[in-house]
């Protein structure tokens, strides 16, 4: 079976533990959940729509859809009722495995949550898909990432021997299966043979620290924004002595939390791993070793086993050589064949061919170490003037957990820290750093940033506040 769950020796030991029941399967019990699943959907291979939350029975249905060839698209369970309806009227999915019963056209299934389209496919599927993911996290944007089998499995074996994940790691799988970072911790950890521990529970819930404290969960991953309020809890604080792995990806964490967290977690005798990747490369492309801080520190690291990093100049020139700056380049087996818009899109072959022109703004140095400047689209233009908004709000997010959107001829930053008069010397700073009069930077008091389900920053939202 995918990810070797029906290895032979690895069959008595656990493999999935959930936190809000305390059940726990082994793998021969996953096994037998995903076989039984996997004979029933063989009936009538087609897309399913899973709206999945982090538990058992997700997780079953999951590997399921992989083993019965049957295309799955991984969507919130938390999904706006209009969206999901949105979606479904636009994909017109076979299968929809949901705890919300879908509109009238589908119907009910012997296994509860399940249900079936009573009218047949009307659009052919490409044999090679298997996985579709989104991008956008809860905006239920029909443009979705069409991943194949190989994709998938490639990413997991690299994630696993990059990060060195045995069969004596054992993760708290806190992010979403829906959003591809959470779903390569899992991914991965099966592939080891690794125990996982499943919680839909957030950083700010105390039963999430209870469930880790509990169980001894030792592996820990988050993105920018959840490290940015671990650092305010405290990691020594909340109390979990059994955490000792520790990743961090989706999106450029600043240098001094990588400082602090690499500082605190040596100190415990743990590590911390920086990663960079997005969901067109199924997960991860780049990894830092934690034996490379704070030598490396900034930089996302070296590809992944099997990938490939060049920098595409402004000429259109593509380089491996130190120093260029441009659009950052990946080749590798963990590359999509493309995006999808619609059900006829699902019929499409390989159109990146394993290369992904990635979009982010990025730089090599002569070791093969690549540093993300930040995304080539997030851009504002002040006085005439270019500004990279990722590389403005690392030079505030110093301070505090902040945000920046372009609003037409200035840059609202909004932010969770700081007075009134605080505010205004981070802005005068600012000002003068970039030599941009400080007319254009407009800073908000915000009690709590907007973000996904993924735990990213949820710019949409914010730009609704303009």
């Amino acid at each position: 079976m995918i990810f070797n769950i029906d290895e032979p020796q690895r069959q008595k030991q656990i493999a999935l533990t959930d936190a809000a029941s305390n059940i726990s399967w082994t793998y021969s019990q996953l096994c037998d959940e995903v076989q039984s699943r996997r004979d029933f959907l063989a009936s009538r291979p087609g897309l399913v729509f899973h709206f999945c939350n982090n538990d058992l029975k997700s997780v079953a249905w999951y590997l399921a859809c992989l083993e019965a060839g049957s295309p799955v698209a991984l969507l919130s369970g938390q999904l706006n009722l209009g969206l999901r309806a949105d979606l479904i009227s636009v994909y017109k999915p076979d299968w929809i495995i949901s705890d919300q019963q879908p509109e009238n056209s589908y119907a009910s299934t012997p296994h509860n949550g399940v249900w079936q389209c009573a009218e047949g496919p009307d659009a052919l599927l490409n044999p090679a898909l298997a996985l579709l993911l989104s991008t956008s996290g809860s905006t239920g944007s029909p443009k979705l990432v069409r991943l194949t089998r190989e994709n998938v499995t490639a990413n997991a074996s690299s994630i696993r021997d990059a990060l060195g994940i045995e069969d004596d790691h054992f993760p708290v799988a806190h992010l979403p299966l829906h959003y591809s970072y959470g779903l390569s911790v899992l991914n991965s950890h099966l592939l080891a043979g690794a125990r996982i521990l499943l919680t839909n529970l957030g950083l700010m819930n105390v039963g999430l620290w209870d469930a880790v404290r509990h169980y001894k969960a030792n592996s820990f991953s988050g993105v920018p924004y959840t490290y940015q309020m671990l650092r305010r809890l405290d990691l020594d604080k909340v109390n979990a002595p059994s955490l000792l792995i520790f990743t961090q990806a989706g999106g450029k964490l600043d240098p001094p939390h990588i400082s602090h967290f690499h500082e605190q977690v040596t100190r415990r005798g743990g590590t911390f791993w920086v990663m960079y990747g997005q969901t067109e490369a199924t997960a991860r492309m780049t990894i830092l070793p934690a034996s490379e801080l704070p030598r490396k520190l900034g930089s996302a690291g070296k590809a992944i086993p099997g990938g490939r990093l060049s920098i595409k100049e402004e000429n259109g020139e593509v380089t491996s050589a130190a120093n260029p700056t441009g659009e950052l380049v990946y080749e590798g087996p963990n590359v999509m064949m493309g995006y999808a818009q619609a059900r006829e899109d699902l019929s499409h072959g390989d159109e990146l061919h394993g290369r992904l022109e990635t979009g982010d703004r990025a730089s090599l140095d002569d070791e093969g170490f690549v540093t993300i400047l930040g995304r080539s689209k997030r851009d504002a233009k002040l006085f005439g003037l270019r500004v990279n908004l990722d590389e403005l709000e690392g030079f505030v997010k110093k301070n505090g957990p902040a945000a920046a959107v372009s609003g037409g001829d200035r840059v609202v930053i909004f932010c969770e820290f700081g007075s009134e008069e605080n505010l205004q010397s981070v802005r005068s700073e600012l000002a003068t750093r970039l030599r941009i009069h400080s007319s254009a930077f407009q800073f908000r008091r915000i009690d709590q940033l907007p973000t996904t389900l993924g735990g990213k920053i949820d710019y949409e939202q914010l730009r609704k506040l303009l």
